[in-house]
């Protein structure tokens, strides 16, 4: 009888330099929010003079109604260091992206 060595199918892609499978992170999928709920969270945010708290419930409740959570923490951050009078569109979306997380 041979002895017959088996071959570890992760130890092989390992050898050949390729990514394991539990390396693998899949591509975020970033919901690209329509301009006009950006415009109107953006105005909400500028128009009530809203402090750091009241401000991170109104974006809270903005990522909820698209299925979201964020920490309000990270909310409140995110919302402080972002200049909203100059904040474009694109701006108040990456920092949205950065602490919504799918509930």
């Amino acid at each position: 009888m041979e002895d017959q060595v088996r071959q570890d199918p992760l130890q092989a892609d390992r050898a050949a330099g390729l990514p394991l499978e539990t390396e693998l992170q899949p591509a975020p999928q970033i919901e690209k929010f329509s301009a006009a709920e950006l415009t109107n969270l953006r105005s909400e945010l500028l128009r009530g003079q809203l402090d750091s708290w009241q401000a991170a419930d109104l974006a809270a409740n903005f990522l909820a109604g698209h299925g979201y959570g964020a920490s309000a923490e990270n909310l409140r951050e995110a919302i402080t260091s972002l200049e909203m009078s100059r904040c474009s569109l694109d701006c108040l979306q990456t920092a949205l992206e950065g602490v919504a997380y799918i509930q």
